[in-house]
């Protein structure tokens, strides 16, 4: 690749694909390079470090999350928005398999601009709960719990859980996401 063609797009791009390839924890600014058919030091006249790339691809995975949400829910509210809301996100957690991680190291970057991208999620979601709470504390659990719980889904499906012949993996995540709606709505009774 001539130097001059070289831009963070296609760095996150190349490191979402060594990613998929190789598992993230491989990738490494001397393979992004080498993929890129540059010299490393390249690389860091776009990112001052391997963490600076991980932290913009999780901005961008954020708003491409976001984008994909928005997408979704459009037209929709209460139950049928929040399951729309978790299909949605797992849909988008499994194609971005490799990366899913990054969408869950906000705390641990410090970084303002992931903490926004990563808020803007999670205010849609406190959106469509906000009219089936009573209060600010029921919201904040009722956010915690769908969220805790799809991300506790994806991890296990992506280890490996949820193979059994009974209930598809699509079938289970709806099936445990349906759970949450009843007890919800029995909560807020």
């Amino acid at each position: 690749m001539v130097k001059r063609d070289l831009t963070p797009q296609k760095i996150i791009a190349t490191y979402m694909t060594l990613a998929t390839e190789l598992g993230l924890t491989k990738v490494t600014f001397p393979r992004i390079a080498e993929r890129l058919q540059i010299k490393p030091p390249s690389l860091y006249n776009h990112f001052k470090n391997l963490r600076d790339l991980q932290v913009q691809t999780a901005i961008q995975l954020h708003r491409a999350l976001n984008q994909a949400l928005t997408t979704a829910l459009v037209g929709q509210a209460g139950e049928a928005a929040l399951m729309t809301y978790a299909l949605t996100y797992r849909q988008f957690a499994q194609a971005h398999a490799a990366v899913y991680e990054l969408l869950n190291t906000v705390p641990s970057f410090h970084n303002a601009a992931l903490t926004e991208a990563g808020h803007e999620n999670t205010n849609l979601l406190s959106k469509i709960l906000r009219p089936m709470v009573r209060d600010d504390r029921e919201l904040l659990i009722a956010s915690r719990s769908l969220r805790s719980l799809m991300h506790g889904y994806i991890n296990l499906s992506q280890l490996g859980y949820f193979q059994k012949d009974v209930l598809t993996a699509d079938e289970s995540f709806q099936a445990v996401v349906t759970t949450y709606l009843a007890q919800l709505r029995r909560s807020s009774d």
